[in-house]
């Protein structure tokens, strides 16, 4: 999810001691703690788990075996590809944070040394971004703060807006039987265009509830099942593989297939185009990859994220259809649903697409796909998707109502509080079940979440790489208050 959150992992490391010269300068501390880091990025990159390890205090090996520690780099942060790039942000009373640049997503690494130059600090967090300091002029906006409720959405957007590096804000409600937007920024940096119902954004992983709809269409007209290993749909040579005959379609469409957040070939083509990753994708690579691929978790053991596990997905779903993701999304969903702007290519004569803008607010190109266009290629609007959160509302009838509903069945626990349907993740907030998923590329944020039962739904899309959940989390708890 931005897709989803990273769980915090927290563990021992030993260094060999250092050069001494090194004390004899007044930024020692510093130097260390990077020369430290510098050793754990090579090692990381290589994936020299042993080597890593190897660093390791006695105290470090007796609180965690190497096996253990082989399973947290195995399934928690080599899926994640090679840090890029990395940068010292701060350092503070011996302990220094740094950014990690990974294909997808930024982390921060806490590390800190003790008196004797051994890591007795090692924490990965989600990054927390670099300050930004607000803008000097007045945000435009379409909220007219009419109602008590108008004003709380005013307030919790404007802290969002007023951020010097965010651009355009869209926001769709469901509430009560009515339906509002709120529509804050511009479209373009310095076009004073405010976005509106119909501006399409990049709506990255909320793509993977689109094409965990089509799974379960294609479950529903009996075309596939379930429980169907997924080499009965691909090529014979990849399908001999034996780590992928225990895969399911389920077990790709909850996260539970044992496969990597990205497969390990992707850096490869990502280095030509680093601002647009899976350009250069094909789906020779994806076959070659899984070729070769070597299971080290087991299917259904385990909840972890998989954009790899989409990508599979829709590969298939295409295969068994017989035509491209994009047509699937337009014939299955978007066309019974009335959603004229839900697509992967827009077309520019009539559907205007806002800019993405990074972390920094400098402008990104729009992401483009081949084999992984599953899992994040979508771009739609805040009209689109409320009517098709307004479609998880109906008691089924057809076959896509009854798709829509098999999608938030529970699948799977992920603990310590989250269920998870098909795609869609399920958590109780206040008295009411919540269904919900995010999505980020380089240059967007979105958040979609709908509870069935109360018929209420918002929307959240932003045109800036700048998470959106904190916004529509805190509207949304207002609504269920």
């Amino acid at each position: 999810m931005f897709g989803i959150m990273i769980r915090t992992l927290c563990f021992l490391l030993a260094l060999l001691p250092l050069y001494s010269a090194f004390a004899q300068e007044e930024d020692t501390p510093r130097r260390i703690n990077q020369a430290v880091f510098n050793k754990i990025e090579y090692h990381f990159n290589q994936q020299e788990t042993d080597s890593i390890y190897a660093l390791g205090s006695s105290k470090f090996k007796q609180s965690l075996s190497l096996q253990a520690f082989q399973t947290v780099m195995s399934q928690q942060l080599y899926p994640l590809g090679q840090i890029q790039s990395a940068e010292l942000k701060t350092f503070e009373k011996g302990t220094g944070t740094y950014k990690l640049n990974f294909i997808s997503t930024p982390l921060q690494l806490v590390l800190g040394l003790d008196s004797l130059n051994k890591i007795d600090v090692f924490l990965f967090q989600p990054y927390a971004g670099d300050p930004v300091p607000e803008k000097n002029a007045a945000v435009e906006s379409s909220n007219a703060a009419a109602s008590k409720f108008d004003r709380y959405v005013d307030s919790v957007a404007l802290s969002y807006s007023r951020k010097g590096h965010t651009h355009a804000l869209a926001i769709g409600i469901i509430n009560a039987g009515k339906t509002s937007g709120f529509y804050y920024g511009e479209t373009e940096k310095n076009n004073k265009q405010l976005p509106d119902e119909n501006t399409l954004f990049e709506i990255g992983s909320i793509s993977k509830t689109f094409t965990a709809t089509l799974l379960a269409y294609l479950v529903q007209t009996q075309q596939v099942n379930l429980e169907d290993s997924i080499t009965k749909y691909l090529p014979d040579s990849v399908a001999e593989n034996p780590d992928l005959q225990r895969i399911t379609l389920m077990h790709l469409a909850n996260h539970t297939s044992g496969l990597p957040r990205m497969p390990g070939n992707l850096d490869a083509t990502a280095a030509g185009h680093p601002l647009d990753p899976y350009k250069s994708y094909t789906k020779e690579h994806l076959y070659s990859y899984l070729k070769a691929y070597k299971a080290t978790v087991p299917p259904d053991s385990m909840y972890q994220y998989s954009n790899l596990g989409f990508g599979i997905l829709g590969d298939i779903l295409s295969t068994v259809y017989g035509k491209p993701y994009n047509e699937m999304v337009k014939e299955i969903i978007c066309q019974p649903l009335g959603m004229k702007n839900t697509t992967e290519h827009p077309d520019p004569d009539s559907q205007y697409v806002a800019k993405g803008y990074n972390e920094k607010g400098q402008e990104t190109p729009l992401w483009t796909f081949d084999a992984f266009t599953a899992h994040g290629s979508l771009k739609s609007t805040v009209s689109d998707l409320l009517l098709y959160a307004k479609a998880h509302f109906k008691m089924p009838e057809t076959d896509l109502e009854h798709a829509l509903a098999l999608t938030r069945q529970f699948t799977y626990f992920n603990p310590p509080d989250t269920d998870i349907g098909l795609a869609w993740h399920m958590n109780v907030v206040g008295d009411e079940l919540i269904y919900w998923h995010n999505g980020g590329t380089f240059g967007s944020s979105s958040y979609l979440a709908l509870t069935p039962d109360r018929k209420m739904a918002i929307v959240v899309l932003s045109n800036t790489a700048e998470p959106v959940d904190s916004v529509a989390l805190a509207i949304l708890k207002y609504m269920l208050n």
